[in-house]
């Protein structure tokens, strides 16, 4: 193994700035409210523009065979986004703190990644696993499976965000 040429150098804290706008993953978990949390105490300090998201994918039909069914649950999906989301920026401007929500339709991990560069984000919160994750219960071994071969949301987000990401446990 080679050494960096600075190995015995003294310890060096980087230049870190203060983001000016940070993107909330926000699915109503209990993480999701850690994340929350965690944003509205950095927001306090920094006074960063929060934009929570909350994403959420679309049901699928196959030619036309339960289409009703799906719009309805379809609709329902995008109304109750949009009702988190409200709910979580009214929690955070209950606190004079500057946020705005944006429900997003599509794959979770890209729905945020994407939104994030769109966004002009400096940073991401997102919590460790989502509401998933805590209403699976037994019933979602073949999800755990599902998630070590492909990888959770906040795993893909990490791996593949241009900007700093914090995660909360």
């Amino acid at each position: 193994m080679i050494r960096p040429k600075d190995w015995e150098d003294p310890v060096v804290l980087p230049e870190a700035v203060a983001p000016k706008r940070v993107l909330v993953c926000f699915d109503g978990s209990h993480t999701s409210e850690r994340a929350l949390a965690w944003a509205s105490l950095l927001a306090g300090a920094t006074a960063a523009e929060l934009v929570v998201i909350v994403a959420f994918e679309q049901p699928l039909t196959m030619r036309g065979r339960g289409a009703l069914y799906v719009e309805s649950i379809r609709d329902e999906l995008e109304g109750e986004a949009t009702e988190l989301a409200r709910e979580a920026v009214a929690a955070l401007t209950g606190q004079g703190l500057n946020a705005r929500g944006v429900v997003v339709k599509g794959e979770v991990a890209h729905a945020i990644l994407d939104t994030a560069e769109d966004e002009a984000c400096d940073l991401i919160i997102l919590g460790r696993q989502g509401l998933s994750a805590e209403l699976r219960g037994v019933a979602g071994s073949i999800d755990r499976i599902r998630e070590r071969l492909h990888g959770s949301v906040t795993d893909k987000v990490v791996r593949h965000a241009s900007m700093q990401v914090l995660v909360v446990g």
